[in-house]
Order: structure tokens, then sequence, then C-alpha cells
């Protein structure tokens, strides 16, 4: 009895623990069919170069390519769009990062 009762609680925790983790990500926003998650609440207010122009700027840089995951995020101070961009038949995919106010691309990299 004794057992089942802190499996049960060792199982309450772990819940709580994830729900807490989950909860440090802001909101997530669908984007001309992308959905790009906030990494921490406050990013989209200081996002001011939109959304569905930098998609389009990284899929111009990795061309044939389909946004596999999409975050807004916070890298040296700057607000970014990160794009993971894979391309069939090739391996890895591309990282594309676009300044979120200037509408710089930033970096174009290959990740494993």
């Amino acid at each position: 009895m004794r057992f089942k009762y802190a499996t049960l609680l060792l199982g309450i925790a772990s819940a709580a623990a994830c729900a807490t983790n989950q909860g440090s990500q802001g909101t997530a926003r669908e984007v001309s069919g992308v959905r790009i998650v906030e990494e921490v609440p406050g990013l989209w207010a200081r996002a001011t170069f939109a959304a569905d122009s930098a998609i389009k700027l990284a899929m111009a840089r990795v061309p044939g390519g389909q946004i596999t995951e999409a975050e807004l995020e916070e890298e040296n101070g700057r607000v970014v769009y990160s794009f993971e961009i894979k391309v069939t038949n090739q391996p890895g995919q591309q990282e594309v990062d676009v300044d979120a106010s200037t509408g710089e691309v930033l970096k174009v990299e290959q990740d494993s």
C-alpha cells in the first residue's frame, strides 16, 4: 500500500513539473500555415517585422524546403524568428534566423 501511495505521489509531482515547464513558453501563432511558438512571453509585442514576411525570406533562402519548426526567440539581445527547414532528399535541416525588428537574415546554417 505504501508503494502504491509513493508511486501515485511521484506521478503527480512529475505531471506538475511538466505542466510548469510548458507554462514558461509564450503563445503560439499560426501565420501563413506555420505555427510560430514564442520562446518566452512578451516577444510578440517586440516583433515589429511581420511574421509572414519573415517566412517568405526564410523560404527564399532554402528553395524547395518545408518549415518543420518555427520559434520567436531572443538571441544576443535581438528578437529573432528562427525557422527549421527540411528539403526532401537532403540530410539534416537548414536553420534560418530572421531579425524580428529589421527583417535582416542573420543566419542560414545546416543542422545535422
